[in-house]
């Protein structure tokens, strides 16, 4: 990963943080649009449970009126 906001981010001291969030918006190979989120909840002593979901949200190869 190259140098910028984002790394810093990922990279940055958990100190008081509590929780974080990472979503991405992604059209699989067989076109449904999907949103993934992974969770990162923080707890006393530094420790920290990690959960993640994927849902699909539309098919983006279904005609509708707005992409015929």
């Amino acid at each position: 990963m190259k140098d910028g906001p984002f790394k810093t981010a990922f990279e940055s001291d958990p100190t008081g943080v509590l929780y974080q969030e990472f979503i991405t918006y992604r059209i699989t190979e067989n076109g449904m649009f999907t949103k993934e989120v992974v969770n990162r909840t923080f707890k006393k002593g530094g420790d920290y449970y990690d959960t993640s979901s994927h849902n699909p949200l539309f098919d983006t190869k279904t005609k509708t009126e707005v992409n015929k």
